[in-house]
């Protein structure tokens, strides 16, 4: 269904988790194969740095679950944390640094394996005619990031390689979002856009004091498993963040990390309707200053941003009506 011609992974046996552990091997493979002719877009998903889960029964998660299959196991208790730091947004305590190390494993297995991708390209002569795109689908997978739209939850990772200019070697401090990314691919293959695009390529980007790209970006989030619907829009200095009903706790995660702080009463915190922050002077967003005075009319015309996208392009978030659960769909129990 997304077009793709050909799976890499065998799919005629059953996935448990979400990545086959061969699946590097079947990539430098196909990198092998003769591209002279016909180019190619080659799309890799690797699982990590999601961590090795545990079970947890009261949760759902029996001891047999799919979500155990991982690419490499390691011991987490066997990780050295001396040295690691929590997240900063989070307790420095013991346990979350443990499940930190873990992560930082994770990522250390990710660089290894898209080093492998990127060594296979130069190896068979790819490297300079290949637009490498490196990102990932929601932030850190701990309290407070993943499942939000805080920066921790917003923010991800985007590096680029090879033609358009994308030669390496240098951070671009810009407000981007993943909308841009096919812009910009349709540029460096000689395309024009799209009218109805709401991205804007980043090869402008690449140009020596080159103006912002955008204004404010923009951030959804409905389902996550389970509805909590949070709209908002970021500029270079403000976050404004709208909540829908029914406005409660914040979604629980599991791990290691969430459990600590669901025991210190993190998930029970009540949250309003409205979230704004000032990033310059509060960059972990955890004073929410959205009823005071002093930037009532940066909330005025944040807001007024908001429904205005929200407006343009037919968000349900406005009148409440939601589609169903889209596990449900999938199982076939919408009726």
């Amino acid at each position: 269904p997304l077009g793709y011609q050909r799976l890499l992974n065998d799919a005629t046996r059953p996935l448990r988790g979400w990545f086959y552990p061969e699946t590097i091997d079947r990539v430098e493979s196909f990198l092998a194969e003769d591209h002279s002719t016909r180019p190619f877009f080659l799309s890799v998903g690797i699982d990590e740095p999601h961590r090795n889960n545990i079970a947890r029964p009261d949760a759902g998660i029996p001891a047999d679950s799919t979500l155990f299959t991982k690419t490499r196991y390691y011991d987490a208790e066997r990780l050295d944390a001396r040295f690691v730091s929590a997240p900063p947004w989070l307790p420095n305590l013991p346990e979350i640094r443990r499940d930190f190390a873990s992560f930082r494993e994770g990522v250390r297995i990710m660089d290894d394996y898209m080093g492998r991708v990127l060594h296979a390209l130069e190896h068979r002569g790819l490297a300079d005619n290949t637009l490498v795109i490196v990102t990932t689908d929601h932030g850190i997978e701990f309290p407070g990031g993943k499942k939000t739209l805080s920066d921790q939850g917003l923010g991800v990772m985007l590096m680029m390689r090879g033609p358009g200019g994308f030669r390496g070697g240098r951070e671009i401090d810009a407000l981007v979002s993943h909308l841009d990314i096919y812009p910009t691919i349709l540029e460096a293959v000689g395309l024009p856009a799209k009218p109805w695009l709401r991205g804007k390529s980043l090869q402008p980007l690449l140009r020596e004091q080159a103006p912002p790209l955008h204004e404010a970006v923009f951030g959804e989030q409905t389902y996550h498993g389970s509805l909590e619907a949070l709209r908002c829009i970021r500029t270079d200095r403000y976050k404004l963040v709208l909540r829908h009903d029914p406005v409660g706790p914040r979604m629980r995660q599991d791990g290691p990390s969430a459990r600590i702080m669901e025991s210190l009463g993190f998930y029970d915190r009540k949250i309003g309707h409205v979230e704004l922050y000032d990033l310059y002077l509060d960059p972990q967003e955890a004073c929410n200053r959205a009823e005071d005075p002093e930037l009532a009319e940066v909330r005025r015309d944040l807001e007024a941003r908001l429904r205005r996208w929200m407006e343009e392009t037919g968000d349900c978030f406005p009148s409440g009506k939601f589609p169903p659960k889209p596990a449900s769909l999938a199982a076939g129990n919408n009726r």
